[in-house]
């Protein structure tokens, strides 16, 4: 039953982040996607700010190791705050099935930081199972283009696949270091000021939503970001990375199944081998993981 209950984290930040990235191309092409990513960063501080009140308020912050806080929440915010930035602005500009499943990528390289860096183990049927469930996410990215002379934006996703991927493996010492609320809290709310920051210099106006109902996408949206790190995190505290990442990079089948309930698009062919190659993936490292 632990084992299960370990998983379902994984689980829910599939489909927090799947439903957030879904909900953030809405609004992006209300208010553009820099000002998008600063907003669901900024407003996404509200939940864990309101879980870490109560358990502050309940039993108290806990032990928490503030040096390690004090340089590893700062170098993740960096990190995350232009991977925001980048990503967003591929959204933006690329198309979104590519952008989207490159950067979910990231799983590769927190698997390779976590194995070089946090000294995790990788059996070899793990690995097999990620590498599948990379192919299947990467896959997903070879569907064409909508041919209105938009490029495909994979520049932008292989940077924020990099930079997500370092900034989600360091996020497991974080973790242990402040608690998963404490450290998406200090990690995000540094993040907005980076993206902040990359909009003053490039010149970029920040826009909020005119309408009720831009303003509800948003909130969305940053609520379910937010809280998928939270259960990312709440993971990783309880689970190895090479477990709770594969299930978490998975998100875009999320996003996947609402554009197809909602906006009644259907996946290509290249789409629909991604998607059962990710199904397949994800089912059975859950399975091998729990021997």
């Amino acid at each position: 039953m632990s084992f299960f209950l370990d998983i379902s984290w994984g689980i829910l930040t599939l489909l927090a982040w799947g439903v957030a990235d879904f909900l953030v191309r809405v609004v992006a092409m209300r208010i553009g996607s820099v000002s998008t990513a600063f907003f669901v960063q900024a407003i996404g501080l509200v939940v864990p700010g309101v879980a870490f009140a109560i358990l502050v308020l309940s039993s108290g912050a806990g032990d928490v190791d503030w040096i390690t806080v004090g340089w590893l929440a700062p170098l993740t915010a960096v990190l995350v705050g232009f991977a925001y930035a980048i990503y967003y602005t591929g959204l933006e500009r690329g198309s979104v099935s590519v952008v989207s499943s490159v950067a979910s990528a990231w799983l590769l390289v927190s698997v390779v930081v976590a194995a070089l860096v946090l000294n995790e183990t990788v059996s070899w049927r793990q690995g097999g199972l990620i590498a599948l469930v990379l192919l299947g996410i990467l896959t997903i990215g070879l569907q064409p283009g909508d041919g209105r002379g938009k490029g495909s934006g994979i520049g932008y996703g292989l940077t924020a696949m990099v930079l997500l991927g370092v900034a989600l493996a360091l996020w497991k010492p974080l973790t242990e270091a402040a608690g998963p609320f404490l450290a998406v809290l200090t990690a995000r709310a540094l993040g907005s000021l980076v993206t902040l920051s990359f909009m003053r210099a490039r010149s970029i106006a920040l826009r909020f939503p005119s309408t009720r109902f831009g303003i509800s996408v948003l909130l969305g949206a940053a609520g379910l970001d937010a809280a998928g790190f939270v259960t990312y995190n709440i993971g990783l505290d309880r689970a190895p990375v090479v477990l709770i990442a594969p299930l978490a990079a998975a998100h875009p089948l999320g996003t996947i199944a609402l554009a197809m309930l909602i906006l009644r698009e259907r996946p290509g062919r290249f789409q629909a081998i991604g998607i059962t190659l990710t199904l397949i993936g994800v089912v059975a490292l859950s399975v091998v993981s729990e021997g």
